[in-house]
């Protein structure tokens, strides 16, 4: 099952695609409320899709846990130390945008990162890397858009990965349909049709149930939460002479059999009041 999210009347409601159409499941804070429930549930109400405003699926208080430097070969490329514990830093859910979604290049260095997300769809706290399973409800397609130049300032990467409209995110497809990344996802990234990224998830440092383990050690996990799980080599920043996005590219990331994220690259707006 593929789940997207999209907007009807000032309303925000939790479908899946079927075909050309989208059959609608609950409204969004209904869904994520008891996920497995309302999955099980199932729809009546369908819509074609192409008329639909499709938006983020995610719950407005969703927590988006992202892990740095967790491809072997990226952490390679960068120069840095391959890291002895998950690398953790944080997004904002109202970053969130869906394939087609323009993003403006809010940064001189603005930059790919091809990532599997991962949803939570069980309350997880505390819990082991063979617990942890249990509580994924799907994975997604995700682009970590970076800015670079803020990113780097300093130690702390919160405002470069944080910039308005940077993380485009594909359907969330359930384990039943999506399998296991275990089994080795292939992790694209192209640019204007160019092939920048193109690495494996078994090149992970950490495998999706140690992080989910890692993360509930120090906070509850909630139906809706999402990890994104670190990108292979390839990004913009590592290429000699460096590449990077601006406003006319267009960025198409891709996951194994999850489906492709493609973003236009937009100017940069200017905004007072």
């Amino acid at each position: 099952m593929r789940l997207i999210g999209y907007g009807e009347n000032d309303d925000v409601f939790i479908g899946y695609m079927n075909g050309d159409e989208v059959v609608r499941i609950a409204d969004r804070a209904t869904f994520w409320r008891n996920p497995e429930r309302c999955i099980a549930a199932g729809g009546s109400v369908r819509s074609p899709r192409a008329e639909l405003t499709l938006c983020s699926a995610l719950p407005l208080g969703a927590k988006i846990i992202c892990i740095g430097l967790n491809y072997r070969a990226h952490a390679i490329e960068t120069g840095a130390p391959i890291p002895e514990k998950p690398v953790v830093f944080s997004r904002w859910a109202d970053t969130v945008i869906v394939s087609g979604d323009a993003s403006p290049a809010m940064d001189e260095a603005y930059d790919w990162e091809a990532e599997l997300g991962v949803a939570i769809g069980r309350r997880t706290l505390a819990v082991t890397p063979k617990e942890a399973s249990e509580g994924i409800l799907g994975y997604c397609t995700f682009n970590d858009l970076s800015a670079r130049t803020l990113q780097m300032e300093t130690s702390q990467w919160t405002l470069g990965k944080n910039s308005d409209r940077s993380g485009p995110m594909g359907p969330i497809v359930t384990v039943n349909e999506a399998g296991n990344p275990a089994e080795g996802w292939r992790v694209t990234a192209h640019v204007n049709g160019d092939l920048m990224q193109d690495g494996n998830t078994s090149d992970m440092i950490f495998d999706v149930p140690t992080l989910i383990a890692h993360v509930s050690r120090a906070m509850t996990l909630q139906p809706g939460d999402l990890i994104i799980t670190g990108t292979p080599p390839g990004v913009g920043a590592a290429l000699k002479p460096q590449r990077f996005l601006k406003p006319g590219d267009v960025v198409r990331v891709e996951v194994g059999k999850l489906g492709a994220v493609t973003t236009p690259i937009i100017a940069r707006p200017w905004v007072c009041g």
